[in-house]
């Protein structure tokens, strides 16, 4: 069974969220850790499996996207809109209200989301 790479994970959320510098490359590797920790346990692995690789990717974006709204630079990724208006109703993106949301609760809602696609590399713990 071929192993998920954390660097190709990563430099695709890099690419995808269009981050040419390595001015956030820490800070986005601490969410790759993060998330791929959480999926082999969820999963039950040592290694989280090649296949789950993109799965992983949108789940760091998703996470960071979440957590780091106030980023310039993954701001301007997401669409860069602060709130949208049609006629007297407004709509602020999630995270633009000032209230901020905790690592762990954040996470474990991304796992929950990609439950789906998690489950079938899920191993019994006997």
């Amino acid at each position: 069974m071929a192993i998920a790479d954390p660097s190709e994970v990563l430099e695709t959320v890099k690419l995808r969220l269009q981050l040419t510098g390595i001015t956030l490359d820490a800070l986005i590797n601490s969410y790759v850790r993060e998330i791929g920790r959480r999926i082999k346990h969820f999963c039950n692995v040592e290694e989280i499996p090649e296949a789950l690789t993109d799965t992983w990717t949108s789940m760091v974006m998703d996470a960071v996207r979440v957590e780091l709204p106030n980023v310039d630079e993954i701001n301007e990724s997401a669409g860069g809109v602060d709130n949208v208006k049609i006629g007297d109703t407004s709509i602020s993106p999630v995270g633009s209200s000032g209230l901020s949301n905790t690592a762990k609760t954040v996470i474990d809602k991304v796992v929950l989301n990609y439950r789906i696609d998690l489950t079938r590399y899920r191993k019994l713990r006997w």
